[in-house]
């Protein structure tokens, strides 16, 4: 479609907008979009205000749930072609105590080669990227087929159900042939797949009664105690991964594991249960007739939501006062590791980055698992999680120019294929 001299002033352009890209970054961050109470109003007008009236776009508002608005923006290349989606979350954590900032939270101060501020890396530099990269997009027109969509949601950080799986329902536009995620992640690192999770509340009953009548009453601390020694134990259940994905991992450990620590490709590979809460009780001197616990399972690839069903069910249907119940579920998702769009953000993120990058899943979970359970393949493409959540969040600003680029020049070329 476009020829080596479109690509290339495409790409001197990507250099020209390096300032802007941080500065923008910035602009985001100093606008309030923390969930709860999830108001991405502001953010939202500060977005269609960069989009202002440039050619070819068209923008709207989508509200499922106030105050949660989405904004999908959509430009068309020179004739009929693929689609290409950059899909982003626009909410962040709450600030929680600002007591050990060294900046103010919504300050969006640039220094010492970051971008400070409550959701610089998480994930408003991803967001600065995709849209700097579609505005971009939309200037080179001429230059590739298709459309390019931004679809920018306000709920993510509570699960996406009035964001992008709203979206994806609804919004035909939103779906796309292939879409990129500027969430946290790492520059070094195109993330294709995410492990699948199984959140599972278990409760058990007994009978109340004073702490020296032991003989009186039931304690249901020590029934749950029970009820969860083989629950645990199915973190050591066998898992058989696709022989592609399995590869993937075990190739992208050297440089994968030295960013997000020695044991990342054993967790990517196998079921992991973390027993996140536990209650019951009410004084140390009486018998507790309820307990509870939560607990977060994850999924490799190979391993589907209901094998795990079958072998909790297994381990404690058969126990009287025990019950359980499913809090949320999500199965394992991945895009093929030799998939053209893993391919052009691998290709185009090593010679941005001048050094070799790696491919591999992530062991959390993103909006990426809504887009691959409709078929899309996706790879989430970011700058660090960098404090993300914590105090001093920051972006790194060489990482955030990586990603920009990366996300313009893989959309470019897979437009203009």
């Amino acid at each position: 479609m476009s020829d080596a001299g479109a690509r290339a002033r495409f790409a001197s352009r990507i250099e020209e907008l390096e300032d802007d890209v941080v500065a923008f970054c910035a602009e985001l961050v100093r606008i309030d979009s923390q969930n709860p109470p999830g108001d991405t109003g502001p953010l939202v007008a500060a977005i269609e205000a960069r989009l202002g009236d440039a050619p070819g776009v068209h923008a709207r508002r989508i509200v499922a749930e106030d105050p949660a608005v989405n904004l999908v923006a959509m430009v068309s290349g020179s004739k009929p072609g693929r689609r290409l989606v950059f899909n982003g979350h626009l909410d962040t954590f709450p600030i929680g105590d600002t007591a050990g900032w060294s900046t103010p939270p919504l300050g969006g101060e640039i220094r010492d080669g970051r971008i400070y501020g409550r959701g610089a890396c998480d994930m408003k530099a991803g967001i600065a990227a995709s849209v700097t990269a579609f505005l971009l997009l939309a200037e080179f027109r001429g230059d590739w087929a298709g459309e390019a969509v931004l679809a920018l949601v306000g709920d993510e950080e509570t699960g996406g159900r009035w964001g992008t799986q709203h979206l994806l329902a609804n919004f035909e536009e939103t779906v796309g042939d292939a879409m990129i995620s500027g969430d946290a992640g790492s520059p070094l690192v195109a993330r294709i797949g995410e492990k699948g999770n199984l959140w599972v509340k278990v409760e058990a009953a007994g009978i109340a009664n004073h702490g020296a009548h032991v003989h009186l009453g039931q304690n249901a601390i020590e029934a749950l105690l029970d009820a969860l020694t083989p629950v645990l134990a199915l973190g050591d259940a066998p898992s058989q991964l696709p022989e592609a994905i399995a590869r993937t991992i075990r190739e992208a450990a050297p440089i994968s594991e030295a960013l997000s620590g020695a044991g990342e490709s054993d967790t990517l590979q196998r079921i992991t249960v973390n027993l996140g809460r536990i209650e019951g009780g009410l004084n140390i001197n009486t018998i507790p007739n309820s307990a509870k616990a939560l607990l977060d399972f994850r999924l490799p690839p190979g391993t589907a939501v209901a094998d795990l069903h079958a072998r909790i069910a297994a381990a404690l249907d058969p126990l009287r006062d025990v019950t359980w119940e499913v809090l949320s579920e999500c199965e394992p998702n991945w895009t093929e590791p030799d998939h053209e769009l893993v391919r052009l953000v691998h290709d185009n993120a090593r010679a941005v980055l001048g050094r070799d990058v790696a491919v591999n899943l992530r062991p959390g979970f993103s909006d990426a698992r809504f887009y691959r359970q409709k078929g899309v393949p996706s790879v989430v493409y970011g700058v660090a999680a960098n404090n993300m959540g914590g105090t001093d969040e920051f972006a790194d600003i060489e990482e955030l120019h990586a990603v920009f680029a990366v996300h313009a020049l893989t959309a470019f070329d897979y437009l203009s294929a």
